[in-house]
């Protein structure tokens, strides 16, 4: 316990920049954050240090992540992934305008525990995300990824699974007995969305083919709205977990599709600015490396975007087993405004998905 204590304080004189003599009233409050994770907790820690006779106020993050004896092997490598990420020191310069949160202080425990004590960000902006803050973000983005074309770094522990986690293979042969189903419900409400759900999932070895092909970066990952805080002009980006190679795009798809699926921005929002937000990017891609030409942005956003079919065939089950079908941001939202949310949402994406195929 008392090497912990230390361990806090250092991280807290490390945020005031100073020595501490002390720390008073430390208290703690958990944050729900994956809670349907075990063994990986996410707290924010605050109180009073000692200083200089005074005292003054601090607050931090504190992610702590099991060992192998709880935690299970997908959380045990998300979370020795943004370790080594932060002890690397791979997230420090990550762009003009792109960050991780500050680090304070890391600890590797025994039985293999690791906890990082991060500094607590605040979003300017409005949650879900508006129409100013993903073009903030887009164009933020879009500098990360240029900057990092043509010096994606290799490590072992980067994440390189990011195709197979979204187009989920493993999900095929239940998603495809969905899209196929004759309920009258079903295809009233999706018509002939099934139809293209049954050819997207098809064409995943083409959209595959089409991403590796194309200018390759350093990714996120996981930029969706509830990782984005746009703060004092500057995107800070949390959770590092999924940090790894990907194409030039990907990024921004997760930051237009997929905080619309999990509730972190809103469809209608996102169609408004899905053009100029898809510009912003370019743009600052090609300010970073002219080399990367505004056709393979364009292309790399709409196949990342069209890896995930499986939204058709959970909007098709959840209608054919008359279950409310929710956004994990956004559980109280009433369940015909998620499904309005999904069915835009899927339209976005068999948009994305032709452009992308159409060549």
């Amino acid at each position: 316990m008392q090497g912990k204590r230390s361990d806090l304080r250092a991280a807290v004189e490390a945020a005031l920049g100073c020595e501490a003599e002390g720390l008073e009233d430390v208290r703690s409050e958990a944050l729900d954050y994956d809670a349907f994770l075990a063994h990986r907790t996410v707290r924010r820690i605050h109180g009073r240090a000692r200083v200089d006779g005074g005292c003054r106020p601090w607050s931090l993050i504190e992610k702590t992540t099991e060992g192998p004896e709880l935690a299970e092997r997908y959380l045990l490598d998300n979370g020795a992934r943004e370790f080594a990420a932060y002890s690397s020191g791979l997230l420090d310069g990550l762009a003009p305008s792109v960050r991780a949160p500050r680090l304070y202080g890391s600890r590797a425990g025994d039985g293999g525990r690791l906890v990082l004590w991060l500094e607590e960000v605040a979003h300017d902006g409005a949650r879900p995300l508006d129409a100013v803050s993903l073009l903030a973000a887009a164009r933020d983005l879009g500098a990360m990824a240029g900057s990092w074309h043509r010096r994606v770094p290799a490590e072992r522990w980067l994440f390189g699974g990011w195709i197979d986690r979204h187009s989920q293979p493993e999900a095929v042969p239940a998603g495809l007995a969905a899209l196929s189903t004759v309920n009258r419900e079903v295809v009233a409400l999706l018509g002939t969305r099934l139809a293209a759900g049954r050819a997207l999932v098809a064409a995943q070895p083409r959209v595959r083919a089409i991403l590796e092909s194309l200018p390759q970066t350093l990714c996120h990952h996981d930029a969706v709205g509830a990782n984005v805080f746009v703060s004092s002009g500057t995107t800070v980006l949390i959770d590092w977990e999924s940090v790894g190679p990907g194409a030039v795009g990907a990024d921004l798809a997760s930051l237009l599709f997929s905080s619309v699926r999990r509730g972190d921005a809103m469809a209608s929002v996102v169609a408004s600015v899905l053009d100029s937000a898809v510009s912003a990017y370019t743009e600052s891609v090609r300010e970073q490396d002219p080399s990367v030409s505004a056709k393979d942005v364009r292309r790399g956003f709409d196949a990342a975007v069209a890896l995930r079919w499986k939204l058709i065939a959970d909007l098709a089950d959840a209608a054919e087993r008359q279950r409310p079908i929710r956004r994990g941001s956004r559980p109280d939202e009433p369940a015909r405004e998620s499904l309005g949310e999904l069915v835009a949402l899927a339209d976005l994406l068999l948009d994305a998905a032709h452009r992308a195929l159409d060549h």
